[in-house]
């Protein structure tokens, strides 16, 4: 295991050990990089990862959003679609998940435990996929993101499910492990017949709906926040 590695592992060994005794999270399966190396199949397989909390810091963008076109419209925590919308409403809906997936991912910040992961099932021939309930209008430039800030030239296109559940691209995808910061990521995940694997979301993120890490008894990866 290379020095990034043992780093890496060491990070999250301590993590988990302050977050455990800060938040008594007790019963918690806590998984290391390095425990997460160790239990991967030795064959290079498909992963599968969200994007928003998990892979890249946004709410940036969702806190632009929700200052210019308001809490409704954005909801960046809550599953509104646009038919739950008044008419007047819709035009600025498709408005901000356009200006979302094409201007305001150029605010963003990768998570580190996203760019060690990744490092991780590059260096083992992994095939990688995103998928995101974000709403899709037409465009995008969030797969072209996800290629420049981590490496990733011959990365598919995202897919977008439209605040959808994640079951049916999932058992499109196969992928042996999911990871995600939502319980719907983790729900989708299991119903799917996947590993899911909870990167926790940062406690600085405007996404404002309940989190049960741990609480479908998926592994937790220690220092994810980050």
């Amino acid at each position: 295991m290379n020095r990034r590695l043992v780093f890496a592992a060491l990070f999250a060994s301590l993590a988990s050990a302050a977050f455990g005794q800060s938040n008594g999270a007790a019963g918690i399966k806590w998984i290391s990089l390095h425990d997460l190396e160790r239990s991967l199949p030795k064959e290079p397989v498909r992963v599968v990862f969200d994007v928003d909390d998990t892979a890249l810091f946004t709410s940036g963008g969702f806190q632009w959003g929700t200052a210019t076109y308001g809490p409704r419209i954005v909801s960046a925590g809550v599953s509104v679609r646009e038919e739950d919308l008044a008419d007047g409403d819709k035009a600025k809906f498709r408005d901000f998940w356009t200006k979302m997936n094409n201007e305001l991912d150029q605010y963003s910040v990768k998570k580190w435990i996203a760019v060690e992961l990744i490092r991780l099932h590059k260096s083992r021939g992994d095939s990688i996929f995103f998928v995101t309930k974000r709403i899709y209008t037409g465009s995008e430039k969030l797969t072209a993101t996800l290629k420049r800030v981590f490496d990733l030239p011959d990365l598919a296109p995202v897919v977008f499910t439209n605040r959808e559940a994640k079951v049916a691209a999932f058992k499109k995808i196969g992928p042996t492990v999911s990871y995600g910061d939502s319980d719907g990521d983790i729900r989708d995940s299991i119903a799917a017949g996947v590993r899911p694997i909870r990167v926790m979301r940062a406690r600085t993120s405007v996404n404002v709906d309940p989190v049960h890490n741990g609480g479908f008894g998926e592994e937790v990866l220690a220092g994810s926040e980050f």
